[in-house]
């Protein structure tokens, strides 16, 4: 089968084109080796759900039990229904005829933290949860399952079993469960966190190097060779965002058509004049602009509401030079959902690309 560039859910290996994702997993493992917890935050359509998959797959080969569960399925179940989504995720991943079977008893919350810890202990090696889309269910379900995990991995030890980590990602950030527990204007909320005791975890865009790859691999694929003004433009655009690179290149794809080899493999004559060039970058990416494109609504969406975060975007915009700094709480979200990017230098703060840049100046402008 011939592959493809995937835009509307996560890539599958030897389906999808794919960058190698080892050189990213090395850290996150790292810290799920230690036992400790991590928060994936980004934006829709950042592949999260891809690097959750990758993620799990490298923890299972370094010896670790998980359970790759997605939340999203469970958005109108009640915390009962949530546990039990859960623990129907772990006995399909381990289907062992020695793991337990989880019987609710009052308090709930509790007496699922001991049942986890409980087929920890048969498992006979450690346990991550990896909840995707963990935002999912309501409000409600999200904020009592997290305070009741996070005092469970807490307090854990050996009269107390629990899970060895659990990885949290979605598309908010848990400073807004917790700005959501109290009254606006409450001055003794403080800085508390439902989850301060994880390491946000980073999904950087793609590298020069990480693109060039790509763009090899679809070389070497297709049978046609993007010359290098076409990979420059990508670049410039793009700055390796994962979704615009997918995408721009998809529409590409589709216009080069397909098959592209013939029977015995050999490259299909391309015309000259039906090769892409930079021109048709531009393009593509301003046709992104004007489409009901649910990846940058979702960039809308993260700064609607924040005046402060809005101000930030206006001041880059309006080309003012602002020093990076990550315990600033506004640079912190918007690095995290990745609408804004270190420089190379490493020393400010950008938009992190033209076609972001683009649509919040029309965004923000109206």
């Amino acid at each position: 089968m011939t592959r493809r560039f995937h835009i509307t859910g996560p890539c599958v290996p030897g389906r999808d084109f794919m960058v190698d994702f080892s050189s990213r997993l090395s850290r996150p493992l790292s810290f799920l080796l230690r036992g400790e917890s991590l928060l994936l935050h980004r934006g829709r359509q950042s592949g999260k759900t891809t690097f959750c998959k990758e993620l799990a797959s490298a923890a299972r080969r370094a010896g670790l039990a998980v359970a790759l569960c997605s939340l999203q399925v469970a958005e109108d179940q009640s915390l009962l229904g949530l546990f039990r989504h859960i623990e129907g995720t772990i006995h399909a991943a381990y289907p062992l005829p020695s793991l337990p079977k989880w019987n609710p008893t009052e308090p709930q919350s509790l007496s699922f933290c001991l049942y986890l810890g409980d087929v920890q202990k048969r498992l006979g090696k450690p346990l991550v949860l990896i909840l995707d889309e963990y935002d999912a269910p309501p409000r409600k379900l999200t904020i009592s399952m997290l305070r009741s995990f996070r005092s469970a991995l807490s307090l854990q030890d050996e009269s107390r079993p629990f899970v060895s980590a659990i990885v949290l990602s979605g598309k908010t950030h848990v400073r807004d469960l917790r700005d959501e527990l109290r009254p606006t204007g409450d001055e003794t909320r403080g800085s508390g966190s439902l989850w301060n005791i994880a390491h946000a975890m980073e999904l950087p865009s793609l590298s020069p190097h990480e693109l060039e790859t790509l763009l090899r691999d679809f070389d070497e694929s297709s049978g046609i060779s993007l010359g290098k003004d076409v990979r420059d433009e990508l670049w410039h655009k793009t700055r390796g965002q994962p979704w615009l690179v997918s995408r721009i290149l998809y529409q590409l794809d589709e216009q080069l058509g397909s098959p592209r080899r013939g029977s015995d493999g050999s490259p299909s004559p391309v015309l000259a004049s039906q090769l892409p060039t930079a021109q048709h970058i531009r393009a593509m990416a301003e046709q992104l602009l004007c489409e009901d494109c649910v990846h940058l609504l979702s960039v809308g969406d993260a700064v609607t509401g924040r005046k402060e975060a809005q101000e930030l975007l206006l001041r880059l915009l309006g080309g003012e030079e602002i020093a990076l700094c990550r315990s600033d709480e506004i640079q912190s979200y918007l690095l995290d959902t990745g609408i804004v990017a270190a420089s190379d230098s490493g020393q400010h703060i950008e938009i992190a690309n033209p076609i972001y840049e683009a649509f919040l100046l029309r965004f923000l402008g109206d």
